[in-house]
């Protein structure tokens, strides 16, 4: 193993389709292998790719070789993960790769959290938010995954800046930060312009959408995705978000009910509850479903908005709880025995007394999961057309004022200026998410659009409606013998991953 690079032994992992990575791997991908494990400088390489850019795998593949190769012995890599599930899917990437490859066999071992040499060197995989506590003694290797999606915060850059510190103090200590483009305005972009005129630095962006993504899921992304949350991460380009979750056009077109709605008898209602007692208010939001044709009754829904209440509390005058109780245990009968769902942290004890009270209710956490599907939801009914409210006044100016935060990638949340608040929108977005869930027009309803237009196609039909596989490009593909200058010989075999040549001596 000592006789090889750490380059060479990249190119040898093996893929879970049993490919060798070197013959998978478009050109981008090698050149970034070869400038990281290359002797000279520079040393620290900012590179960016879309979702879908084999960012986890190479990450992985890096720390492998470098463990397995090239670290010094006792010496410490880390890999900074942009979180807790991030940083445990890279061990498991790790652990697959020196599965699949007989050349890491007893050279490696993988561990709970760290990659461990036989020379005691080790790569340890964290989150970000337990960076600040570990030692940067005697460090050779630091990546930084998902840096543009790293927290706007005091300790996030502090994290980084101990980082950056430590790259001058062990020579030939390899600095990567491999990310998907993030928004202008986060801190990291300040960091990627200056590297790209700075000669310590290396910058290399993989273009958006990767090759060998499916056209098709590329189109649904298209649809479900804000604009900006497409181009950050299919297109990698660098954008900021459109932090208004309802614009002004969606709003006009949503806004078709003038007051609330009688209940109508065979209809199923929810009723939503937010509960503030201070500065927030609480809300009621009564709703149900139904088709957007009533011709298709199995078709796409709506969200129709039945029923707003709300109670505005202050320090002198807090909302009386009793109050909103009992408003809710009559309106419960009322629309056809609708179930409560309230958020237990908030209302526990009003989801208590209501079931004793014969009220179906029920509890509805509100978890960094759950608040960003209603704001997906929320977003994408306005977008769609897929929802009918009352038009208000405060509802209105709270809607128009209500903006989204990224908390992570791909992962939104509501949130609303200073002295603005949110809670009819949080209210209705938990009743949209409830009522059409993955009804909602977004990749379904884009499968279900190309499975028409397929149908349509004579040769489809002729077929039997049977998917045919897809010709896809992978980028360049091995070099003809003749041009190929850098040969990776590995296996029994001893064939090139580059070209197929086979090795005669």
């Amino acid at each position: 193993m000592s006789t090889i690079s750490p380059a060479d032994l990249m190119y040898a992992l093996v893929l879970e389709d049993g490919r060798r990575w070197g013959e998978a791997a478009v050109p981008i991908q090698r050149d970034d292998i070869e400038a990281i494990f290359s002797p000279g400088r520079p040393n620290m390489h900012f590179l960016t790719r879309p979702r879908g850019g084999s960012k986890t795998s190479d990450i992985a593949g890096m720390a492998l070789s470098w463990i397995a190769v090239a670290a010094p012995a006792k010496s410490r890599g880390y890999v900074v993960a942009s979180n807790a599930d991030q940083a445990a899917i890279l061990i498991d990437a790790a652990s697959a790769f020196v599965s699949r490859t007989p050349e890491l066999e007893g050279v490696v071992e993988v561990e709970a959290e760290r990659i461990v040499g036989t020379n005691g060197a080790w790569v340890k995989v964290l989150p970000q938010s337990d960076a600040g506590s570990w030692g940067l003694r005697d460090t050779h290797l630091i990546v930084a995954d998902e840096f543009a999606q790293w927290p706007d915060t005091r300790g996030a850059k502090r994290v980084y800046s101990a980082i950056r510190s430590t790259v001058q103090k062990v020579p030939g200590c390899r600095f990567i930060i491999l990310t998907s483009a993030g928004e202008p305005s986060h801190w990291s972009f300040e960091i990627f312009q200056k590297g790209k005129n700075d000669p310590y630095w290396r910058v290399s962006e993989m273009e958006g959408p990767v090759p060998w993504q499916d056209p098709e899921d590329i189109d649904a992304l298209r649809r479900e995705l804000a604009p900006s949350e497409f181009d950050r991460l299919v297109m990698n380009i660098w954008s900021e978000g459109e932090d208004r979750a309802v614009s002004e056009e969606d709003y006009e077109a949503a806004s078709v009910l003038f007051g609330s709605l009688q209940p109508r008898e065979g209809v199923s209602y929810i009723i939503t509850l937010d509960v503030g007692i201070y500065n927030d208010a609480t809300v009621i939001c009564v709703a149900h479903r139904e088709p957007l044709d009533p011709m298709r009754p199995d078709g796409p829904q709506r969200v129709v908005v039945d029923h707003l209440q709300r109670w505005k509390g202050s320090k002198k005058r807090p909302v009386q709880i009793r109050e909103v109780i009992e408003t809710l245990a009559s309106m419960g009968p009322r629309y056809n025995r609708a179930t409560v769902f309230a958020d237990p942290d908030q209302a526990v004890g009003i989801v208590q007394e209501l079931c004793q009270r014969g009220v179906n209710a029920k509890e509805w956490q509100f978890t960094t999961t759950s608040v960003g599907k209603i704001a997906t939801a929320l977003v994408l009914a306005f977008r769609n057309r897929q929802i009918h409210i009352p038009d208000t006044p405060a509802l209105r100016e709270e809607l128009l004022s209500v903006r989204l935060r990224e908390t992570t990638p791909g992962v939104t949340r509501l949130d609303h200026d200073k002295g603005a608040h949110d809670d009819q929108a949080v209210v209705i977005g938990m009743a949209t998410h409830m009522l059409l869930g993955e009804a909602a027009w977004g990749v379904g309803h884009g499968w279900m659009e190309s499975m028409k237009r397929a149908m349509d196609d004579p040769l489809f039909g002729a077929l039997g409606a049977k998917a045919q596989p897809m010709s896809l490009d992978l980028g360049e593909r091995p070099s003809p013998r003749s041009s190929c200058t850098g040969h990776r010989y590995f296996g029994p075999e001893r064939m090139c991953a580059l070209c197929g040549h086979k090795k005669t001596a």
